[in-house]
């Protein structure tokens, strides 16, 4: 790339001075680098929030882009290629789910035996990022790993006539992004009527948006199924969170039924 892009996903918050460290890194060694901030609100040491993010935002970025992704960072560290992109990541399972057959190469990064590394953003992956710029190899990283941890995210499970929808992500508003996309959905449904049971609310359509006509005064009644930007269905409150009124949660399962 002309210009080298380097995002930044991680659990860090917005209050402390962890990118500011990192990104001083990157701006004094890479030349004319664009650092994006793709979040630092992730919950923290949460792997399944980050893989929906890494997901969703991380891989259409051009070829060349380096994501470096800090949530429960640990020892072994990995470099990985995919989507003609690299990701710096630990080995907790995110690589797994995040990018599955996407996976290009992997290399687990060289680093001092017995040293510790409590802010691994900045003393690897940054280091790291700095020596792909510049047009490093992957053997210059490290070698490829025996075996990886491998982690499953579940999406839906049928049972019987009936499915189990996983909640992958709840974002700011309190919308609940369900782990099945529209076109799943509607090849699973083939024309018939559902009912979608989130704990002691049904849903029976797929609305156009967020509004509502209902006038009913209690927010719950105004739960409504969408088709999110990322082509996944949401559960959604017009106006409301559906996390704080529902108590919906990340990798908990909604019913759906067909009549």
């Amino acid at each position: 790339m002309s210009t080298p892009i380097v995002t930044l996903t991680t659990d860090w918050g917005d209050a402390g001075f962890f990118a500011g460290m990192v990104k001083g890194l990157l701006y004094s060694h890479i030349e004319g680098v664009q650092v994006v901030d793709v979040t630092h609100g992730l919950e923290p040491h949460n792997v399944m929030t980050a893989t929906f993010v890494v997901r969703q935002a991380c891989t259409g970025f051009p070829p060349g882009t380096i994501h470096i992704v800090d949530v429960a960072t640990q020892q072994p560290f990995l470099c990985i290629k995919a989507h003609g992109q690299y990701y710096l990541c630990s080995d907790n399972g995110l690589a797994a789910m995040a990018l599955g057959d996407a996976m290009e190469d992997v290399r687990t990064i060289n680093v001092n035996p017995g040293a510790s590394y409590n802010f691994a953003a900045y003393s690897v992956f940054a280091r790291v990022a700095v020596m792909l710029a510049r047009g490093a190899s992957l053997d210059d990283i490290g070698q490829r790993p025996a075996q990886m941890i491998q982690r499953t995210l579940p999406h839906y499970l049928q049972q019987g006539d009936n499915y189990r929808l996983y909640v992958h992500y709840i974002d700011r508003y309190g919308n609940a992004y369900l782990g099945i996309s529209y076109k799943e959905f509607e090849e699973i449904r083939q024309g018939r009527d559902f009912v979608l049971s989130v704990r002691d609310q049904e849903v029976t359509e797929l609305s156009a948006g967020y509004h509502t006509t209902s006038a009913s005064a209690d927010p719950r009644r105004r739960l409504r199924l969408v088709v999110s930007a990322t082509g996944l269905l949401e559960l959604a409150i017009k106006e409301g969170s559906l996390a704080q009124l529902v108590g919906l949660r990340v990798s908990e399962s909604v019913l759906l039924r067909f009549k």
